[in-house]
């Protein structure tokens, strides 16, 4: 799992099950953040904690969660590759220049006056 969160930190080519499954453990981090809410608000204002006020909204985050992490999966498998798609942008910005390139050519700089 670690070497996943490198490969990802290093913007490394992910297959898109390895992409759907870092957004099911964000929103999984997510989904606990929001179960945590009730807990806190809970022991603030009264004494006991309704801890199924807590699991219902812990399952709703999570499911939701899911949801996501499964569509990002599905999103995924039509992405082109990383190679294909650097290619694709490298060839649209060698095509820009070499248009931009005449025109900045026949105007020299001169420094301002």
């Amino acid at each position: 799992m670690l070497k996943l969160f490198a490969r990802a930190h290093a913007y490394a080519p992910l297959t898109p099950g390895e992409r759907a499954l870092l957004k099911l453990l964000e929103g999984l981090a997510c989904a606990a953040l929001v179960a945590a809410l009730p807990v806190v608000a809970s022991a603030l204002s009264q004494s006991s904690v309704n801890w199924a006020d807590v699991a219902r909204a812990a399952l709703a985050a999570a499911s939701v969660a899911a949801l996501l992490a499964l569509a990002k999966y599905a999103r995924a498998q039509g992405d082109p590759t990383l190679a294909t798609a650097l290619d694709t942008t490298a060839g649209a910005i060698a095509a820009k220049d070499s248009a931009a390139a005449p025109a900045s050519a026949a105007q020299p700089m001169r420094p301002p006056a």
